[in-house]
């Protein structure tokens, strides 16, 4: 997590520009909050702020949370940042966020991110009212693992599928620079129920056809490169 400092400006550059990726991981959290005017949102591993910004726009009060001190820096230039508390903390402990302060939690694309993604649910756990909302999205650990590749008919292989840290070989990309921990799908299922929380959907995200990708990433039109998950605090 300390490397987004250094990868800040760059990160911030990727989400300027917009990828059919980020933007589908943006659309799985908004649409599965039809009403949120007035409602107390957290954002977990808020980045430069992308999310937080169109939670607030939809009439929601949002805390943005991120490791990053240079992200909440980046963050705060853009429009509609005003509203937005945003906090230097380790999503894994929350320790500047009292208990039962949210109605709702969201993580996007940050659970890979952390050593320790369990905490982040405990800790999620905590600081949500009860029967509050966790919606998070991960990239799909089934098929975007570190050691799978697209074959030339668009299908994918897989050659090892178990928990790790690992770096891709990308030259610039995030996951190059920073690298990742990847986890088994039943592990992040099971850590999160077993928190507390009711699993109310688990949702495989693919690229809509309609949306162009090129190279290798047209697969993403078939096979799932996301997943997301919605659980209720109970």
């Amino acid at each position: 997590m300390v490397g987004y400092d250094l990868f800040a400006t760059a990160y911030d550059d990727i989400i300027r520009k917009g990828s059919p990726l980020n933007e589908r991981c943006f659309q799985f959290v908004l649409n599965q909050l039809q009403d949120i005017e007035g409602k107390k949102i957290c954002d977990l591993g808020c980045g430069q702020g992308e999310l937080s910004r169109r939670l607030t726009k939809c009439g929601s009060m949002v805390t943005g949370v991120d490791f990053s001190q240079k992200l909440l820096d980046l963050a705060q230039d853009y429009p509609f940042s005003d509203s937005i508390e945003w906090i230097q903390d380790d999503a894994q402990y929350l320790k500047k966020i009292q208990s039962e302060q949210f109605d709702i939690v969201v993580s996007n694309l940050m659970l890979m991110d952390v050593p320790d993604f369990h905490q982040v649910f405990q800790s999620a756990y905590r600081i949500l009212k009860n029967k509050g909302i966790m919606i998070w999205v991960i990239m799909h650990p089934c098929f975007q693992s570190p050691h799978s590749e697209t074959l030339e008919d668009g299908s994918r292989k897989i050659t090892n599928y178990t928990d790790h840290w690992w770096k891709s070989s990308g030259n610039g990309t995030i996951r190059g620079t920073l690298g990742a921990y990847h986890r088994s799908l039943e592990n992040y299922i099971n850590s999160f129920m077993s928190i507390g929380f009711r699993l109310k959907l688990i949702k495989e995200l693919t690229i809509p056809e309609e949306i162009p990708l090129a190279g290798r990433q047209v697969s993403h039109h078939e096979i799932p490169p996301l997943l997301g998950a919605v659980g209720i605090k109970e």
